[in-house]
């Protein structure tokens, strides 16, 4: 899943993946990611756009506890602006494609 605010950035990056061959979802703030999460829908990663509004930040405070988010300082962060490959490998890295 990605998560990002800016709806050009969210095509971009869906577009990116889906060229690839990587199923994604879209999310335009993270009270709607969080609701797919809460249906149940298996995500392998979720790729999330920092900062986001200060409302939406708290929202994830809230997450299942045994939800796996990637989170600043541990190495897990692809910094913008990325180039479609950068992308791609990053995702495939993290999903074990790679």
């Amino acid at each position: 899943m990605v998560v990002d605010d800016e709806a050009e950035v969210l095509e971009k990056v869906k577009s990116y993946l889906q060229h690839d061959e990587i199923d994604v979802v879209t999310a335009d703030n993270s009270r709607q990611a969080l609701e797919l999460m809460d249906a149940d829908v298996p995500f392998d990663l979720i790729l999330v756009d920092t900062p986001m509004p200060a409302s939406d930040k708290t929202a994830f405070f809230s997450m299942k506890p045994d939800s796996r988010l990637n989170v600043e300082g541990t190495g897990n962060f692809l910094q913008k602006p990325f180039t479609k490959d950068q992308l791609v490998d990053f995702v495939k890295e993290k999903i074990g494609e790679r």
